[in-house]
């Protein structure tokens, strides 16, 4: 069974090294766009560990500002991690050719240049710069572990209508 563009889900897979020109922009990876997408479709840019960018959707977006919300204004380093994340975060929307201008804060967090790597990430996506980017030809036993107990608890919830302790 097909799926249409309106149903099809967004999965960021692959690894996409690119250049990054003088205005700092880089196209995002043309499978990581759906024929749906139009100029008003926003991807939030998130600073992330170990020199990487986030790539999320406005949906998990949401999901995640909606999470952060339940954070009290009285709670100073709740509140200081909020105010250090957002002051670097971007939102962009991409132009015909899927570009967009990375912002020069993101683009020092992640010591981002001439040139970057898009890596998919399932349900996200991370720019990183080449020389921070770890090489692996195979995916290491830890990871398939995750995901194995990822679908086996989801397997679970869908049988039984609750997650698994």
């Amino acid at each position: 069974m097909e799926q249409t563009s309106v149903t099809r889900k967004r999965f960021f897979s692959g690894t996409y090294p690119v250049a990054v020109d003088g205005q700092r922009r880089l196209a995002m990876p043309k499978s990581w766009r759906l024929p749906s997408d139009d100029e008003n479709t926003q991807f939030f840019l998130i600073p992330g560990r170990n020199h990487r960018i986030f790539v999320i959707t406005e949906d998990r977006a949401s999901r995640l500002f909606e999470s952060a919300e339940k954070i009290s204004v009285l709670d100073g380093d709740g509140m200081g991690a909020c105010e250090e994340i957002a002051s670097k975060l971007q939102i962009v929307t991409l132009d015909k050719q899927g570009r967009f201008a990375l912002d020069p804060a993101l683009a020092a967090h992640a010591e981002i240049t001439n040139k970057a790597v898009f890596l998919g990430a399932i349900f996200s996506g991370a720019i990183v710069a080449p020389e921070h980017r770890q090489e692996k030809t195979s995916p290491s036993e830890m990871s398939l572990d995750l995901l194995q107990r990822i679908e086996e608890r989801a397997n679970a919830q869908a049988g039984s209508g609750k997650m698994p302790i």
